[in-house]
């Protein structure tokens, strides 16, 4: 159980720290992005979680999510993503640890982040709690592709599930 905490609140923590880019000011006059436009952001990429994890999210074109951390390499969440009218991408997951036999699972907290349009249509997003607004571009913006597809698929096995 004390390992599925630290694996939370560092997943919790590295969600908003994603990349090492600095935050930027959002543009006056941004709107709330377009659903349309932050799921096509966002499914079937990896935002990658960088300091303190080295892993990430993966947002699966069918609404699925898995996320590992190299960190906690026999911990995984698993869950669902959706994205509102208002444009915020939430994330459901519920994590699993290893405990004896069969695997501990907790359910987390919804985490939404929240997706603006600047006058150009750049796409920004903010972290729950957080005041700065960061651009979503390269080389900050979710990868192509389910990158930790394997080490989420053995820890899986490991795991039993």
């Amino acid at each position: 159980m004390k390992q599925f905490l630290k694996v939370a609140v560092a997943a919790s923590l590295v969600a908003g720290l994603s990349t090492a880019a600095q935050a930027d000011k959002l543009p006056r006059g941004a709107k709330p992005a377009s659903p349309q436009k932050v799921a096509s952001a966002y499914a079937g990429r990896t935002d990658l979680w960088k300091d303190n994890c080295d892993g990430g999210i993966y947002f699966a074109p069918n609404w699925q999510a898995r996320a590992w951390c190299a960190e906690s390499s026999d911990n995984l969440g698993a869950g669902t993503w959706t994205v509102e009218n208002n444009g915020d991408l939430c994330q459901d997951l519920t994590w699993y640890w290893p405990n004896g036999s069969r695997p501990g699972a907790s359910k987390g907290e919804r985490t939404c982040i929240s997706h603006m349009v600047d006058g150009f249509g750049g796409l920004w997003r903010s972290w729950p709690g957080d005041s700065e607004w960061w651009r979503v571009k390269r080389p900050s913006a979710p990868i192509r592709g389910y990158k930790f597809q394997s080490e989420v698929l053995q820890t899986r096995a490991n795991l039993g599930l």
